[in-house]
């Protein structure tokens, strides 16, 4: 069973597959939200848009769970972005029919970041490598629950 971890951002979409034994992750793909907002759509089309996407991806790819990442502050408090990603989670879980499971996502990207970044230029991937890092922590705190 696959796994796919979610980097919701306000540009970029990062995703991440799981292996079937969900021993691995994997960098999967980006998807440029700009991409979907050059459309001339409503705002809630676009996110089914994506939101169908991202399920036709699951469909493919045989995922029977999604993660996404909750982006908190240090403190662990919500901020709006927080507000979005739970409301585009809850509108994901209804499209996909798909079990959800918001993970904190604090650092995640920070990581990727010091791991990706080429002098002062950004890797192109950075979004789905976040994906990767939140679905590999996850992973992991899955097989030490386990144990």
């Amino acid at each position: 069973m696959k796994i796919l971890a979610i980097d919701y951002g306000s540009k970029n979409i990062g995703l991440a597959l799981s292996d079937d034994e969900q021993k691995i992750a994997f960098a999967y793909k980006t998807l440029n939200v700009g991409a979907y907002c050059n459309t001339p759509l409503p705002n809630n089309t676009r996110i089914q848009k994506i939101i169908s996407d991202i399920k036709n991806i699951c469909e493919i790819e045989k995922v029977k769970k999604i993660i996404i990442g909750l982006p908190l502050w240090l403190t662990g408090d919500e901020s709006a972005t927080t507000k979005r990603v739970i409301e585009f989670a809850r509108e994901l879980e209804k499209g996909t029919g798909l079990p959800m499971e918001t993970v904190d996502e604090r650092l995640s990207t920070v990581e990727a970041n010091k791991l990706f970044t080429l002098g002062k230029k950004k890797a192109d991937n950075i979004d789905e490598l976040s994906a990767q890092i939140l679905l590999a922590g996850w992973l992991e705190k899955m097989e030490n629950y386990v144990k």
